[in-house]
């Protein structure tokens, strides 16, 4: 299941990247979301290489994503 949210956060930041806008930066909140919730679960290793990895995919954006973020509005443009 990590990989799958991973791939799915990666694909979320490249179309993001391709085609800012709300339906995209949606995407990829919902993605954090989805991936924070597992890492939650996970045990603290597993977790930690999770956020490790999600964070280098959110690295490519010029803005933050995520809940712990800046506003939605701030982000799309």
């Amino acid at each position: 299941m990590l990989l799958k949210y991973l791939n799915q956060l990666d694909d979320a930041v490249r179309e993001l990247l391709a085609h800012p806008g709300q339906d995209a930066l949606t995407q990829c909140n919902e993605c954090v979301r989805v991936l924070e919730d597992y890492l939650d679960t996970q045990m603290e290793p597993v977790a930690r290489r999770g956020r490790e990895i999600m964070a280098q995919s959110l690295a490519r954006l010029p803005t933050p994503v995520g809940e712990r973020s800046a506003p939605a509005a701030r982000v799309a443009g």
